[in-house]
């Protein structure tokens, strides 16, 4: 019977070591995003926008995120779960990066949509190595440390992003790239990824999913 390490501290204890990767990872992306956020409706409008467009910056990143969610589910299901998250934080890092030296709007509106893109890659991904670490009986706890954390940086990003912008627009994005280099380096080399299931190439090993109705009259 092959062991799993887990944590022993903490609200990790009894819970996978790829739980606390992966929240830290979660905190990082959030904590850059966060950072950044403050600086895009203010950094658009420097070309000129009015402010529907400039907001339509941060609207460009939310739908491609809907845009690539299906597609970031099937590479995964085709390359893996660790190689698609760690793809799409470095996604996400370059083209903030990029974006930071926009030099139209056109430009920012392109690459901060290419952004969304390689996000959509890693939060699915990412929910779904999540899932595959932990047995039934714990996937709730750990859902719920994993959300605290990129909560938690969500919290503090647009604190030190309203620092930042005040002394430029541009450094966000640039440091919001540079910031993302960690979890990419944390999900390369120390994430497990637990491959496909078995029955993933064909019929589910398991129960069928329930319709809608009798799904809904359940419990669960």
């Amino acid at each position: 019977m092959r062991l799993i390490p887990t944590a022993q501290r903490g609200p990790f204890r009894g819970l996978p070591r790829e739980v606390p990767i992966l929240t830290t990872v979660s905190f990082t992306v959030a904590l850059g995003y966060g950072i950044v956020a403050p600086a895009i409706p203010a950094f658009a409008r420097q070309f000129g926008v009015s402010t529907a467009e400039a907001a339509s910056v941060i609207s460009a990143f939310a739908l491609m995120r809907v845009v690539g969610a299906l597609p970031a589910g099937r590479l995964m299901d085709r390359f893996g779960g660790k190689a698609i998250m760690a793809s799409g934080i470095v996604v996400v890092a370059a083209s903030s990066v990029l974006a930071g030296f926009s030099r139209s709007f056109e430009q920012l509106l392109i690459l901060r949509g290419s952004g969304g893109l390689g996000s959509a890659m890693y939060t699915v991904s990412a929910q779904a190595l999540l899932l595959g670490q932990v047995p039934g009986s714990q996937r709730g706890r750990a859902s719920g440390v994993f959300s605290a954390g990129f909560l938690l940086g969500g919290i503090g990003g647009p604190a030190l992003g309203g620092l930042i912008a005040a002394w430029s627009l541009r450094a966000p994005f640039i440091i919001y790239g540079g910031l993302l280099v960690v979890p990419a380096v944390i999900t390369a080399a120390a994430v497990r990824d637990p491959g496909p299931r078995p029955g993933a190439s064909g019929r589910p090993d398991g129960p069928r999913p329930a319709r809608p109705a009798r799904a809904w009259r359940g419990r669960a």
